[in-house]
C-alpha cells in the first residue's frame, strides 16, 4: 500500500523527537505518550442546523453545544452522498463514495478486493490503537463475504442493552458500551472508538415528542415541507431522537473525564445524512447532504470557534491519521481538517475550501422494479447547487406504485423516502397542495 508523506509540519514534530520515537510507527505529533485518541459519534439522519449550537431552540442538545462551545463548530459540513453505506464509507476510507464499488450504495457488500480501500480504523489498530464500536458502524451491508472479521468500523461492543423511552429505538446502550471498551483498554494504548447512534433513523414512536414536552408550535418547518399539525409532530418526534441520543453522548463526555482522558480525545460529533423526510434524506439538496459538525480536542484547539469552510466527509480519516501522527495512504481523497481544527479565528480559514462536491448512485434496492437507481451529482458553493441528473426521465425517488412497499405507508411507492407521517400528508395532500408533491416526488431536469 503506497502511502502519503506526512506534513512537513508532522515530519518536523515527529524528527524533533529524537531517534527513539523515529523507531516506532505510531510516535504521534508530540511523542508515542501524547497520541490522542479518537471518539467518533455519527447519529442516524440528522440534518443542519437541528442541534441547540446552530440555534434551533426546539430541540435540547447540551452535550452536542458542549462539543462545540468547548471546541469547533463547522457550518459547511458535507456527505460523499446522502446515505448510510457510502456515506459511512467515505468516512472510513477517507474517499469519495463512488471509489467504493459495491459499497457504494445501500445494502450491499464490502468489495472483497480492498486494498485499495485502506480504512483508518485498521490503520490505526495496526499502529497499537485500541479500537471498538458500538450501535451502527457501517452499514445496512454484509462485511462479512469480504473475509473481514469485524465490521469495518471495529469489534462490536453491543451486548449492554437498556430501556429505551419508547417504541422504535436502538436497545443498545451506547453510553454503557463505551465504557465497557474502556475497561478492555490495554494500559497505555490511546483508542479509537465509532459511536453509532441510530437515531433519529425511522421509524418513530408517534406522539412522543410531545409526551416529553417538545412543543410542535415552536419547529421551525423547512420551507419545502407542509406546515401542517402532523409534520410538525413528526419533526417534534424526530427531535426527542436526537434529544435521547445526545444524553448518551454526555454519558460518554463524563465517561472521559471520570477516565482522565476528556482533553487528550479528538471528539467528533456529526451525522451519516440528512432527516428522514421527503427531499431531504437521499437528495442533493441541503437538507440531505448538509450536516451538524462540531469537534472538541482538549487544548489543542482554542474553543468557541466557528469555521465556515467547506468541509466533506472524506476528510475525517486524513484527520485522524494525522492527528495519530501516522501517514496518510495516497488513495485518500481527503483533506486532514487540523488546519482549521489548529487555527486561531473563526470564519473562513482556508480560502480554498469553497466547494463540496457529493452524489449518489442509488439509495434502496426495492424502489425500483428493475432494481437500478437515480444517479445524481452535485456541486455545492456559498451560493449556488449546481446539480446534474444522470436519468431524468426516471422518478427520482423511486417507482408508484413501488415493487415492495409496507403495508403502512399509504403512498404505495417512492421507496427511497422513508414512510412516515409527512410523507403520507404530502400524498394525501398532492391535489389541493400540489408544489410539495413536485418538490419531493416529480421528474427533474438534467440539470
Amino acid at each position: 500500500m503506497k502511502v502519503r508523506k506526512p506534513s512537513r509540519r508532522a515530519f518536523l514534530e515527529t524528527a524533533a523527537l529524537g531517534a527513539p520515537a523515529l523507531l516506532t510507527r505510531c510516535g504521534g505529533r508530540k511523542g508515542a505518550q501524547a497520541r490522542p485518541n479518537i471518539l467518533f459519534c455519527i447519529s442516524d439522519d440528522q440534518s443542519y442546523p437541528h442541534a441547540g449550537a446552530y440555534g434551533a431552540d426546539w430541540i435540547r442538545t447540551p452535550a452536542f453545544d458542549r462539543v462545540a462551545r468547548e471546541g469547533v463548530v463547522f457550518t459547511h459540513a458535507f456527505v460523499s452522498a446522502p446515505s448510510c453505506c457510502p456515506s459511512r464509507g467515505s468516512v472510513l476510507t477517507g474517499q469519495e463514495f463512488y471509489r467504493l464499488r459495491e459499497a457504494s450504495m445501500n445494502h450491499t457488500v464490502w468489495p472483497s478486493d480492498a486494498r485499495d480501500l485502506p480504512l483508518y480504523t485498521d490503520l490505526l489498530a495496526e499502529a497499537g490503537y485500541h479500537v471498538g464500536y458500538t450501535g451502527k458502524g457501517w452499514g445496512p451491508g454484509n462485511w462479512r463475504v469480504a473475509g473481514r472479521e469485524t465490521n469495518p468500523a471495529g469489534p462490536a461492543y453491543n451486548e449492554i442493552r437498556c430501556e429505551p423511552p419508547g417504541k422504535f429505538f436502538s436497545p443498545v446502550d451506547y453510553a454503557a458500551n463505551f465504557e465497557a471498551f474502556l475497561e478492555k483498554r490495554p494500559k497505555g494504548a490511546p483508542f479509537c472508538f465509532w459511536a453509532g447512534f441510530s437515531e433519529p433513523h425511522r421509524r418513530y414512536d408517534r406522539g412522543i415528542g410531545e409526551r416529553h414536552g417538545i412543543d410542535p408550535a415552536k419547529i421551525d418547518v423547512p420551507g419545502f415541507l407542509p406546515d401542517a399539525p402532523e409534520v410538525r409532530s413528526d419533526l417534534a418526534d424526530y427531535a426527542f431522537e436526537i434529544q435521547y441520543y445526545d444524553g448518551h453522548l454526555a454519558r460518554m463526555l463524563a465517561a472521559l473525564e471520570k477516565a482522565g482522558e476528556l482533553d487528550n480525545t479528538l471528539i467528533v460529533v456529526t451525522s451519516d445524512n440528512g432527516i428522514p423526510f421527503p427531499r431531504a434524506k437521499a437528495s442533493v439538496y441541503d437538507y440531505g447532504t448538509r450536516m451538524p459538525l462540531a469537534v472538541r480536542w482538549g487544548e489543542r484547539i482554542r474553543g468557541g470557534r466557528t469555521v465556515e469552510d467547506f468541509v466533506r466527509f472524506p476528510d475525517f480519516a486524513p484527520t485522524f491519521l494525522e492527528a495519530a501522527g501516522l501517514p496518510v495512504p495516497e488513495q485518500v481523497t481527503g483533506r486532514s481538517l487540523l488546519p482549521a481544527l489548529e487555527a486561531e479565528g473563526s470564519g473562513r480559514i482556508d480560502a480554498a475550501r469553497d466547494k463540496a462536491v457529493f452524489g449518489i448512485e442509488r439509495h434502496l434496492p426495492g424502489a425500483r422494479a428493475e432494481g437500478g437507481g437515480y444517479p445524481i451529482r452535485a456541486i455545492r458553493t456559498a451560493e449556488f447547487l449546481y446539480i446534474r441528473n444522470l436519468k431524468p426521465d426516471a422518478t427520482p425517488c423511486g417507482d408508484n406504485p413501488g415493487p415492495v412497499w409496507p403495508e403502512d405507508d399509504p403512498t404505495g411507492g417512492f421507496g427511497d423516502v422513508d414512510g412516515g407521517p409527512t410523507k403520507t400528508y404530502i400524498w394525501e395532500h398532492r391535489k389541493d397542495q400540489p408544489q410539495f408533491f413536485e418538490w419531493a416526488f416529480a421528474k427533474r431536469p438534467a440539470e
